[in-house]
């Protein structure tokens, strides 16, 4: 599998001296991601946000540098349909699904939890590219004080700053949890496939694949938090009404009123049934999105009224309202113990997600 993945990387080379300019408007000839932007497009690496615009400063996602490293090994058909990585569902990230498979199954994703929509990171983004190239022992270590030795990314940074394919942010720093933009992620990508690999590799040219589908547009920002579950304790299940457990949260905002959000927790969803999202600035004003959500296991213990999923939003402040919203998006993962929604905002309401980085965000499920 690395020989492969090297050879499909010497491919991608062989062809990079040939490669036109990219038509977006957004992409100046004169920056450093022009032509690694050019290259992964005519690689059909990536594509464009519309045809005119690739957004190169928008975040670039964990699932989405696991799907250019999936087809710039050539889109393989991964040998399971099942993924046993906690966050991720087939429904709710069929974007990246086959993607994340194959990544999983060569060992360039080593988690067992993932959150596809989350940023990617600069020191994840390195492993990832160092576990595509084979995992090569770097000569040297990693010279930042902010990359430990025992780091799971140190190696990867060290190598990548051997090969040219990245450099501190600072002479002493890597600032490895700093988010990576789409047009970052394509020159890490060229400079790191741009070489043909060493060694002893037979060439073996990735299969054609289908033209890739056009992406949606990606969202402006990506915040995430952490908050607590508390689970009902339904069927004797392993997950107690005694202990909170941990949730995770994350939202994708993609204008000044239009946001999506997604809630993993550990348990099933039919273990609660309220899933909040908080914006919190103090006592006397704080924003919150709540979905409720029945399932069939309340029927017997449970007295519901109102719609089986409603998607409420609160204002707890000098003039409190209550809005009841229409979700445009709404998955859910029934088993996997993830919830996703996304909703626009009233126009009534005094709330804009361009001030949500003021706010203290914390998410909370429970059943009451």
């Amino acid at each position: 599998m690395k020989k492969k993945l090297a050879a499909a990387a010497l491919v991608l080379a062989l062809t990079a001296a040939a490669v036109p300019a990219a038509a977006f408007d957004d992409v100046d000839d004169g920056l450093y991601y022009a032509l690694p932007i050019a290259w992964a497009v005519e690689q059909g690496i990536t594509t464009g946000t519309s045809e005119t615009t690739f957004s190169p400063d928008s975040l670039c996602t964990q699932g989405q540098i696991l799907t250019f490293l999936w087809r710039a090994a050539g889109s393989p058909e991964p040998a399971s349909q099942t993924s046993s990585i906690a966050g991720v569902s087939q429904r709710l990230h069929s974007k990246f699904y086959k993607a994340i498979l194959w990544a999983s199954e060569t060992g360039i994703l080593e988690q067992t939890r993932l959150s596809p929509d989350a940023p990617c990171g600069r020191g994840l983004a390195m492993l990832y590219l160092w576990r595509f190239a084979g995992a090569p022992e770097p000569e040297t270590s990693a010279a930042f004080t902010d990359v430990a030795p025992e780091d799971v990314f140190a190696p990867a940074v060290a190598w990548a700053v051997e090969q040219g394919i990245t450099e501190g942010t600072t002479e002493a720093t890597f600032s490895p949890e700093e988010t990576c933009t789409r047009g970052q992620i394509a020159a890490f990508l060229y400079r790191a496939l741009n070489e043909p690999a060493s060694g002893d590799v037979t060439i073996e040219p990735p299969e054609e694949t289908e033209e890739p589908q056009e992406p949606e547009t990606p969202p402006l920002r990506v915040l995430t938090c952490r908050g607590t579950a508390y689970s009902m304790g339904l069927d004797g299940s392993e997950f107690t009404n005694e202990t909170p457990y941990e949730a995770e949260a994350t939202v994708e905002i993609y204008s000044d009123r239009e946001a999506a959000f997604t809630i993993q927790v550990p348990f099933p969803l039919y273990q609660a049934w309220s899933y909040s999202i908080r914006f919190e600035k103090s006592e006397d004003e704080v924003y919150a999105f709540t979905y409720n959500r029945w399932d069939e296991a309340f029927a017997d213990m449970v007295k519901w009224e109102g719609p089986q999923q409603a998607y409420h939003f609160v204002e707890m402040t000098s003039r409190p309202q209550t809005f009841q919203l229409e979700a445009s998006q709404a998955e859910d993962d029934r088993t996997g113990g993830q919830v996703f929604w996304r909703v626009t905002l009233p126009e009534e309401s005094s709330f804009r997600f361009h001030q949500a980085e003021a706010y203290t965000l914390s998410c909370e499920v429970h059943s009451g």
